[in-house]
C-alpha cells in the first residue's frame, strides 16, 4: 500500500473499490460451474452404471440350460432349468438350487467354465 507524498500516511486508494480482474475465471461464475460438474458426474458415475446396468439385463435374459454361472454369494452352478423369473441351478450331481434371475452376476465361459466343472467332476467320478 502506497500513502500520498504529504507524509500523512492516508493511503492512496482509501475509500475506493479494488480494482476488478477485466477477465474472470470460469470458475468464479457459478452458472458456468454447475454445468462442468453435471457433466463430470454425467460421465464418470451414471453412464457407466447404466451401462453396467444394460449389459446385465443382457446377460441374465440370455441364460439357457447348460450355461455355468455365479451367484452373487458367490455360488458356481450349471443353469438346469430358466423359468421367467428363476433360475434351477445344477450345484452337484442330482443337487438342486432355485434362485432369483437377478442372482446371477457372471456367466463363465471357456477356461474359467472348465475349471468350475472340474472342481465338480472328482464328485462325480467317486459315486
Amino acid at each position: 500500500m502506497t500513502t500520498d507524498g504529504g507524509g500523512t500516511g492516508v493511503p492512496l486508494y482509501s475509500g475506493l473499490a479494488a480494482p476488478r480482474n477485466p477477465m474472470p475465471s470460469l470458475f468464479e461464475n457459478p452458472l458456468t460451474l454447475f454445468p462442468i460438474m453435471a457433466a463430470i458426474f454425467y460421465f464418470v458415475l451414471w453412464r457407466p452404471q447404466q451401462q453396467e446396468q444394460k449389459e446385465a439385463a443382457k446377460l441374465i435374459a440370455g441364460l439357457v440350460r447348460g450355461d455355468r454361472v455365479v451367484t452373487a454369494s458367490g455360488v458356481h452352478a450349471t443353469v438346469h432349468e430358466a423359468k421367467d423369473a428363476l433360475l434351477i441351478l445344477e450345484i452337484a450331481p442330482h443337487t438342486f438350487l432355485t434362485v432369483d434371475r437377478e442372482t446371477v452376476k457372471k456367466k463363465l465361459s471357456g477356461a474359467a467354465a472348465d475349471a468350475s466343472t472340474a472342481m465338480i467332476a472328482p464328485a462325480k467320478a467317486g459315486k
